[in-house]
């Protein structure tokens, strides 16, 4: 069996990803704290966006795979702009790496990240969506993360 990840292109956007973008954070998902980001981890991104409310927010969803067919959705976020914002959010994902992401100050030039849990993906051939939604200063914006196929 072959694990494979599929990412999509960033302008396209899929009947499944939108059921998913649609869902709320599910009531069962913990709540973790934001992380710094350690630049060695391995992680497939979709392209990073700007948050409307903040354009100097930017945001993207992630994903980390193993070799073991197990997958994690990451929130990454980062200011570039020159005052702190307050962010929240969270990962929805077809496959179960769904997890809140606390209400924190982001400082300027802070980069972190927001970890679902790892989920070891079927291996029915079925490509399972994700999302993520940053919410800044009280405004939320969805970003597609990359999906993952597992045969």
């Amino acid at each position: 069996m072959k694990f494979r990840q599929t990412v999509r292109a960033a302008g396209i956007v899929t009947a499944g990803l939108l059921s998913v973008a649609a869902a709320a954070a599910p009531a069962s998902a913990a709540t973790v704290n934001w992380k710094k980001l350690d630049p060695n981890i391995g992680m497939i991104c979709e392209q990073a966006i700007s948050h409307a409310t903040y354009p100097g927010v930017h945001f993207q969803g992630c994903m980390v795979a193993n070799a073991n067919d197990d997958a994690q959705i990451v929130m990454v976020v980062i200011n570039q702009g020159p005052k702190a914002v307050n962010i929240g959010g969270w990962t929805s994902s077809q496959f179960g790496s769904n997890v809140t992401c606390a209400d924190s100050v982001l400082n300027p030039n802070i980069e972190v990240a927001c970890f679902g849990p790892t989920v070891h993906i079927p291996a029915d051939g079925v490509t399972y969506n994700s999302s993520v939604h940053l919410t800044v200063n009280g405004s939320t914006k969805i970003a597609p993360a990359p999906s993952v196929t597992h045969n």
